[in-house]
């Protein structure tokens, strides 16, 4: 018997420990995790954590495999794993062999005979009892379920989390079809440069970058907005134009008057012959100050945004350095220009693929303000309910009091008057609950003059007085260019009892027409987004800026 015999006959023993601490380690994991998780969604129940069970997820498996990890530290060691096996009822045979491995005594021979014949005879891995806490596992069971249920409850900011996760899957969704749209113009225009469309991709590494800061759809808007102001910026571009100002500034100084021919000519043989004598003519200071002067002029008088000025200013600034030989020099204006007629040949195409990418950044704004709108709406249309029902649970509220009562509601367009008298009666006003100094009720609502009755919520006991209305929740406002305009009819359901009587008067504007209102919330978000895309296309201060999104976060 030799020590790979001893460590072969306990290597299942030294795999079920193994197994018993990565447990243990996996459990604690789980444990921490399923803590984390709880807490998580606790805060997120009060601060906007968008894709919490994701989240949670996320957190889950990344203990996981920490926990796995952490547990190839644990793998019992020769010596742990032969005084384990020596616990077990072997008495120390296994380590006493192990040490007694080289001794050829008959002694050593006999104990080593009886240590195999132990270990042949015993199953340590039936010996070696796996406990496991229970509060472990509970615990981590407790604390994981909890997290998850509790993520089906609304909290105070549910409302606003659904809107911020779905407003990051639009940006998503929208930043890969923006990509999608970038990559596949190389096919659908082949004569676009390279540079171009690089340009491209730098516009949208930029939305990339803005979308990821973005917390709001106000932020979401002012990422799009940013990139269509590129796109913008790029469609001015006019590299034709701006070889025709180079090669004018170039013809006015005997220095490169014959660059300045070849380059009118196109003639690529005069070009490199013209480039050559101007890098020998560069070997004097004065000339070499004389062509940076040169460029210069020439960058200043091109368009703005153009490429060929933002080169020319970079050639300039190194002709100014001694890091860059005259013939270098020389040929990184061949290489400029070059690239400046690529781009010349390819602008018409360059142009469509603006066009193609303004289109998808449009689509991605409606959408983006579309999906908000409709889940603002959507809140809305659950407060309301929730209130009409509050209301209506408070119906079947009588009265019996000696004497008579009056009411006067007055609305748009319209004048709702309930009178009842009497010594003893009760009536009851569906969807409200108020009541007069007498009994009696009057029922209904309406936006109309044939709509009879009052609108809910009057405290009990006293009645509007002349002039006085009720603020709702979700008012609505006039929007100039809507009216007359398509709009969605509203009917109020309402009923008038028998006891009491109501009049009215015909009012200027009543009923209203179809279109004349929207919602509140529609015409906020159309505001805000005019004015986010207005302060992105102006030079408007900083400090400015922070005051009219400070003030459209005030009427929200």
């Amino acid at each position: 018997m030799d020590k790979k015999y001893i460590l072969k006959a306990l290597r299942p023993l030294k795999i079920k420990i193994y197994l018993h601490k990565a447990i243990k380690i996996l459990l604690s994991a789980l444990l921490v995790s399923g803590f984390i998780s709880l807490i998580l969604v606790i805060v997120s129940r009060f601060a906007v954590i968008p894709f919490v069970r994701h989240k949670m997820f996320m957190i889950t498996v990344t203990g996981f495999f920490m926990a796995l990890f952490v547990s190839l530290y644990f793998i019992p060691s020769r010596k742990q794993l032969i005084m384990t096996a020596d616990s077990l009822g072997l008495k120390e045979r296994v380590i006493t062999a192990w040490y007694l491995i080289d001794d050829d005594s008959e002694i050593a021979a006999l104990q080593r005979q009886d240590t195999k014949r132990v270990l042949e005879n015993t199953k340590l891995t039936a010996a070696y009892k796996m406990s496991i806490e229970k509060s472990l596992y509970i615990l981590a069971i407790c604390f994981i379920t909890t997290a998850f249920l509790l993520t089906f409850i609304p909290g105070r900011v549910f409302n606003e989390t659904r809107i911020r996760e779905s407003l990051i899957q639009q940006m998503k969704e929208h930043e890969k079809l923006i990509e999608e749209e970038i990559n596949s113009q190389k096919q659908k225009s082949p004569d676009i440069s390279d540079e171009q469309l690089s340009q491209l991709k730098e516009a949208l590494e930029k939305l990339k970058e803005e979308f990821k800061k973005s917390e709001s759809e106000e932020d979401a808007l002012k990422a799009l907005a940013q990139m269509e102001n590129l796109i913008e910026k790029l469609k001015v571009q006019d590299p034709l134009n701006d070889l025709k100002t180079l090669e004018s500034i170039l013809s006015d100084s005997p220095l490169t008057k014959d660059l300045a021919e070849a380059l009118k000519n196109d003639h690529e043989e005069a070009l490199q012959e013209a480039l050559e004598q101007l890098a020998e003519e560069l070997e004097n200071e004065e000339k070499a100050k004389e062509f940076t002067e040169m460029l210069n002029q020439a960058a200043m008088n091109m368009s703005d945004n153009s490429m060929l000025a933002d080169a020319l200013l970079n050639l300039a600034s190194t002709a100014g350095s001694e890091s860059i030989s005259r013939n270098e020099l020389a040929q990184r204006l061949m290489e400029i220009v070059q690239q400046t007629e690529e781009n010349a040949s390819g602008q018409q195409d360059f142009k469509k693929a603006l066009a193609d990418v303004s289109e998808a950044l449009e689509k991605a704004r409606r959408s983006i303000t579309a999906v908000v709108q409709r889940i603002a709406s959507n809140n809305a249309g659950k407060k309301t309910g929730q209130s009409e029902g509050n209301n209506g649970s408070n119906q079947g509220k009588g009265g019996q009091q000696p004497g008579s009562g009056r009411k006067i509601q007055k609305g748009a367009g319209s004048e709702n008057r309930s009178e009842s008298q009497g010594g003893s009666q009760s009536g009851n006003e569906s969807g409200s609950n108020q009541q007069s100094a007498g009994a009696g009720a009057g029922a209904g609502e309406g936006t109309t003059s044939i709509d009879m009755g009052y609108n809910e919520g009057d405290l009990p006991g006293r009645g509007r007085a002349p002039g006085e209305r009720k603020e709702e929740e979700y008012k609505k406002i006039y929007v100039p260019e809507r009216l007359g305009g398509e709009g969605d009819e509203t009917n109020l359901p309402g009923r008038k009892l028998d006891s009491g009587s109501s009049t009215y008067s015909e009012a200027d504007g009543a009923p209203v027409k179809k279109g004349a209102m929207v919602p509140y919330r529609e015409v906020l978000s159309k505001y805000r987004e005019e004015a986010v895309q207005t302060m992105e296309r102006q030079d408007i201060p900083i400090g400015m800026k922070e005051l009219v999104k400070s003030y459209f976060s005030t009427l929200d």
